[in-house]
């Protein structure tokens, strides 16, 4: 009788905990398909409530929900050829991006209501291109549409190589006030690929002239060397090398 009763036992035993793997089964398999989903693939509902995600075209550059850093998300490029730090608050340019052969041009603004400073960006990514490992036309090229002369910083990085320089410009508006706004711009050259690498500007200034608003130079600095310094170049096919004008 004994023995019938400890049978019966073991095997509710065995039942119980046959059901709950099933459960678990259940869960895990939820979760997997859940973090398969790429934000673009999600209800806007179920994602960060930031302007990356809720706004429909940026959520498209997002790789994850997952927050890297504070207040920054992960953004990898139509072309798959690099991925980046995205703020928040940053919001693509539809109609001044665009996707080519080889070619990338992203556009993005952002904008914190608190301190009253927006920051356009603009990137522009070079892939299998021969220009792109000159880096003396590069700097030209860059120094030209910033209206620049001057030198630039170098710094080396573990795969990539960022130059760099900056500018103030002070206009006034209709009634004589003084305005100002602090540009950095440079080009980012990888060191493991070949004719490959990435332009950026970036402009920041008050976006409201009737509210308060300090810039401070440091401070933005800082902040485009954290986005431009997270930029990881991906793997990319070797294809034939364009001349560019």
């Amino acid at each position: 009788m004994k023995k019938i009763i400890l049978l019966c036992f073991c095997l509710l035993l065995t039942l119980t905990g046959g059901c709950s793997m099933n459960n678990n089964e259940k869960n895990n398999t939820k979760d997997n398909k859940t973090e398969a989903l790429k934000p673009k693939e999600m209800d806007p509902k179920d994602l960060p409530q930031v302007p990356a995600f809720q706004d429909e075209k940026t959520r498209e550059y997002m790789v994850s929900t997952k927050e890297e850093e504070p207040g920054y998300y992960l953004l990898e490029s139509k072309l798959k050829g690099f991925r980046m730090l995205f703020p928040e608050d940053g919001q693509y340019v539809p109609d001044l991006s665009s996707t080519g052969e080889n070619e990338e041009t992203i556009v993005f603004d952002s904008f914190n209501k608190k301190t009253n400073i927006q920051y356009d960006v603009q990137l522009d990514y070079h892939q299998d291109k021969s220009f792109a490992n000159d880096k003396d036309k590069m700097i030209d090229i860059v120094s030209g549409r910033n209206s620049y002369i001057g030198k630039y910083e170098k710094r080396k990085q573990s795969d990539k190589i960022v130059y760099s320089a900056q500018k103030k410009s002070v206009f006034d508006d209709a009634e004589g006030k003084k305005y100002f706004s602090y540009r950095f711009f440079g080009y980012v050259k990888s060191t493991k690929e070949d004719y490959l690498g990435i332009e950026y500007s970036f402009r920041f200034a008050c976006y409201s002239d009737e509210e308060a608003c300090s810039v401070k130079k440091d401070e933005a600095r800082k902040k485009v060397e954290k986005i431009i310094d997270s930029i990881t170049f991906l793997i990319v096919k070797k294809g034939d090398i364009e001349s560019g004008e």
